[in-house]
C-alpha cells in the first residue's frame, strides 16, 4: 500500500474517517508500523490526494483526520479497456492493473473462444471486483475509480449464465474509437492517439480471436495493434499496452 484510499461511506458524523476492514488495519499496523499520531499518504475516492492522520487505533479499527492537497486530474484521453472474459486469477491482476493505471472503465464481455465455466467464480461478484480495484489503486496513488460492467448475469444456482453483448456485437453496434489487440497488428507509435477525447481497446481470450471477429474488426475498420512479438498472456498484454500507451 502506498496510498490509503478512503472511501465517503467510511465518513463518520465527526467529519473524521473510520477504517474497519481488517487486511488494511493489519497492513497499516504490522507492514508500515504506524501508530497513533502517525501519518499515511492517501486519496479521498474521485476527489483528492493528501494525509491522513490516525487518532486512535485498535486492532479493530483504525479512526483518523484526513487533509486534502491535490485535485488530480483524470488521464486524458479516457481509455475503456473491453476484455473477453479470462480465468479468474487473470480477471484479478487485470482488475488491480486497471486500478492501477487509472482506466476510465473496464468491461468484461464474452468472445467467441470464451471459457463460460469461469464466469461461475466469486471474481464476478461486484465487491471482489472493487476490492480488486482498490488494491490497484492504492499501489499506484490513482484515485479514480473505474467503471464496470459485466456482459453477462453470472449463473445461480439453479440457473445458468446469461449473455448481454458480445464483443462482436458491442463492435457492430457502436460508433466508439476501437483496437483491438493482436500481434499481427501495426506498433502502437504508429498510430495517432491523441485525435480523440477517448478509445476503447479489445483484448481477446487465451485462445486468441477467431476468424470470424477479426473479419468483424475488418469490416470495422478496427486497427490491430501489435505490443510484441511473442505472444503475451492476457494480463501481460495489458501491462504492456498501458505502459506503451503511456510512454510513446
Amino acid at each position: 500500500m502506498n496510498y490509503l484510499i478512503l472511501d465517503p461511506s467510511q465518513k463518520a458524523d465527526s467529519g473524521e474517517f473510520k477504517i474497519l476492514n481488517k487486511d488494511r488495519i493489519n497492513h497499516i499496523l504490522k507492514i508500515l508500523q504506524k501508530k497513533k499520531g502517525d501519518k499515511i499518504k492517501a486519496g479521498l475516492l474521485n476527489t483528492s490526494l493528501g494525509i491522513f492522520k490516525i487518532l486512535q487505533v485498535s486492532s479493530e479499527e483504525i479512526f483518523g483526520s484526513y487533509i486534502p492537497i491535490l485535485q488530480p486530474k483524470r488521464r486524458s484521453p479516457a481509455i475503456h479497456l473491453i476484455v473477453s472474459v479470462q480465468r479468474p486469477p487473470t480477471v484479478e491482476k487485470i482488475l488491480e492493473l486497471a486500478g492501477v493505471w487509472g482506466i476510465h472503465s473496464l468491461e468484461f464481455r464474452l468472445a467467441t473462444l470464451s471459457r463460460t465455466e469461469y464466469l461461475t467464480s466469486p471474481v464476478w461478484k461486484e465487491e471482489n471486483r472493487r476490492e480488486k480495484l482498490i488494491l490497484g489503486m492504492e499501489q499506484g496513488g490513482n484515485i479514480f475509480l473505474p467503471d464496470i460492467e459485466l456482459g453477462f448475469i453470472p449463473p445461480g444456482k439453479k440457473t445458468s449464465f446469461e449473455k448481454k453483448q458480445s464483443i462482436s456485437e458491442i463492435v457492430t453496434s457502436s460508433s466508439r474509437n476501437f483496437f483491438y489487440l493482436d500481434k499481427k497488428g501495426k506498433s502502437i507509435q504508429k498510430f495517432n492517439r491523441m485525435s480523440e477525447k477517448e478509445y476503447s481497446i479489445l483484448v481477446g481470450p487465451e485462445p486468441g480471436w477467431t476468424k470470424a471477429e477479426l473479419e468483424i474488426f475488418r469490416k470495422s475498420n478496427i486497427p490491430g495493434i501489435r505490443l510484441s512479438s511473442s505472444v503475451l498472456r492476457s494480463e501481460q498484454a495489458v501491462s504492456f499496452f498501458l505502459s506503451q500507451w503511456e510512454n510513446s
